[in-house]
């Protein structure tokens, strides 16, 4: 009787301190402004999903802090990233929504880099969301068949963005021959570009058509030629995958890492450091706005895709690229155009 008096009173303790330290972060949040870091243009998709989740989400954290969008756009993501990994305050008052292909590129290894994705504290992620590429109706080219005699330019934003990756990726893989043009401002300067005359073609998420130049697809000025993800998105029933596209084994492998980039689509973390009872009342609070009425309705308003996936959900995939064949991810670097870590 005895030792079950003991056990009792441990777990009784046990759940006094866990209770305890939720009240102390409730405190902690209360009055608070929480910072969301977006690692993108002010102006495209990153951003509105955050916006959306800064009006929403505060009502469901203890404390019901106010959340405003700092913008820290460049180096396809890994400015914001480096930031909240190595200086950002670790209270919990900061957290980030992540470009979805900074963390298989961890894996791929880049110089630039200076954090570590496997030590995040994953939140949840709105949505996974493809990207694709695209070329403009007046393009020479139609086809990956015709590119493959005929250059076109394609722009792109930096070379650590989908928008580089991805067309090099393709002339890598399926002897392509587009000219990637760097140095473009968000989705609004490819749009330019492309309107222009100055390119035939881009890249970026697919729902960047959608949200910013729905006429892309009215008028039929814009032609998906091919798109990441397992399996084909609904909206782009007539493009191919790249995994549907893979002439072996290896590139399957290759794509299969590129479909896992697409899967973190809106993804939010924090970084190591924060105190795990803040952990666990930002993924609540996450978890919670994601079955908001309110939050769903905005959603759908915005045309703003929403498919969640927790914490958890986030993690695994972190693992399963972590373990990936290293002869494959060196396959994956050599055909991104990654630069690999100086040893």
């Amino acid at each position: 009787m005895k030792i079950f008096r003991l056990i009792g009173i441990g777990v009784g303790s046990l759940c006094f301190l866990l209770m305890t330290g939720q009240m102390v972060s409730a405190q902690f949040f209360k009055g608070k402004t929480v910072s969301l870091v977006v690692g993108a243009s002010n102006h495209g998709t990153y951003a509105a999903y955050a916006r959306v989740l800064a009006q929403h989400m505060p009502k469901y954290i203890a404390g019901n802090p106010k959340i405003i969008l700092k913008i820290k756009g460049g180096s396809g993501g890994r400015i914001a990233a480096n930031y909240m990994h190595n200086a950002a305050p670790k209270d919990g008052s900061m957290f980030s929504i992540v470009l979805q292909t900074v963390p298989v590129n961890q894996f791929l290894s880049s110089k630039k880099s200076r954090f570590d994705v496997s030590e995040w504290n994953w939140i949840g992620n709105m949505s996974p969301l493809i990207n694709f590429l695209g070329l403009w109706h007046k393009s020479p080219v139609q086809s990956l068949e015709e590119a493959k005699k005929t250059s076109v330019k394609i722009a792109a934003t930096g070379k650590s963005s989908p928008t580089y990756i991805y067309p090099k990726l393709i002339n890598n893989m399926f002897g392509t021959k587009f000219e990637i043009i760097t140095g473009y401002k968000g989705v609004g300067g490819l749009n330019q570009a492309m309107e222009q005359g100055e390119v035939m073609g881009r890249g970026a998420s697919w729902l960047s058509v959608i949200t910013k130049a729905p006429h892309y697809i009215t008028k039929s000025l814009i032609k998906p030629i091919i798109a990441d993800g397992f399996v084909r998105d609904p909206s782009l029933p007539n493009t191919p995958t790249f995994i549907e596209l893979a002439k072996n084994a290896e590139q399957k492998k290759i794509f299969e890492l590129v479909a896992i980039s697409s899967t973190f689509g809106r993804s939010f973390f924090y970084p190591a450091g924060v105190p795990a009872d803040r952990i666990k009342i930002m993924r609540d609070a996450f978890d919670n706005t994601m079955k908001d009425k309110a939050f769903i309705a905005q959603m759908k308003k915005q045309k703003l895709p929403l498919n969640p996936m927790n914490h958890v959900e986030l993690a695994g995939l972190i693992e399963k690229v972590k373990n990936s064949d290293p002869a494959t991810l060196a396959s994956a670097r050599k055909a991104m155009g990654v630069k690999s870590k100086k040893k």
